[in-house]
């Protein structure tokens, strides 16, 4: 049986657009992580905007309490992540170990939006952060069972795949830039896919973990990239791939 997390990757991985790999992330998701729903979060508190791509299963009623982006400066896991701007922010967070139902129940997230949807129980990790207040990452929701301590560790191995995924589809399409100069210059498909990759800002070490495969592996590959090129360095060969 594969590793689900490898699973998760490689299913992950050669999706075409932004929007597409938030639809499978997220059902993916709901699959490991049975729930009312599943949402892709991104809060900027200096702005005061909040955008989220939620998915929910089919048995139950889809749709965010109006005005709900005016409800996360009150919110406990929102709070927890801005104050801890120490290297267990990546932790993910149980909502039910940052504070008791009674004061959860007395926020206005709580009372305005997570009631409304009929969730109390939530599980959240960061996968983005460009500032204290600018943060993007999952929220899994439930109402009544909480997640258990299995759970929580089996998220804790999701996360850093999903800090990748997100950060290399934060661009929005993939594949388009290069693809032309690419077949021109007769790069493989997994060469495509890395140099998409590179393109995205990722090291060696973030792309092999990513794809499953040794960071020596990537090197290799990107040499035979270089070769094809006629140069000898990442910055020359995206900017060959993307001037053509």
């Amino acid at each position: 049986m594969m590793d689900p997390i490898a699973d998760l990757s490689a299913q992950l991985t050669r999706l075409g657009s932004h929007a597409t790999y938030l639809d499978a992330a997220s059902e993916m998701l709901l699959a490991m992580f049975p729930g009312d729903s599943v949402a892709r979060i991104v809060v900027d508190m200096d702005r005061r905007e909040a955008d989220a791509h939620a998915r929910y299963p089919e048995s139950h009623p889809s749709g965010a309490a109006e005005g709900w982006h005016e409800l996360w400066d009150d919110h406990p896991v929102l709070l927890s992540c801005i104050n801890g701007y120490t290297p267990g922010m990546w932790q993910p967070r149980r909502l039910s170990d940052l504070v008791s139902d009674r004061e959860l129940h007395a926020t206005r997230a709580y009372q305005l939006g997570l009631r409304v949807l009929g969730s109390n129980r939530q599980l959240s990790f960061l996968t983005i952060r460009n500032g204290r207040g600018n943060v993007e990452g999952w929220s899994l929701n439930r109402s009544t069972n909480d997640f258990t301590d299995a759970e929580v560790g089996l998220s804790a191995h999701v996360q850093p795949i999903l800090r990748l995924l997100d950060i290399a589809y934060a661009g929005g399409e993939r594949g388009t830039a290069g693809q032309e100069a690419a077949e021109a210059f007769l790069l493989t498909s997994r060469e495509r896919e890395i140099m998409e990759l590179v393109g995205r800002g990722l090291t060696a070490i973030s792309i092999g973990h990513l794809l499953g495969i040794s960071p020596r592996t990537i090197g290799k590959h990107l040499e035979h990239v270089y070769a094809k090129l006629g140069c000898n360095n990442r910055i020359d060969a995206l900017r060959r791939l993307n001037s053509r």
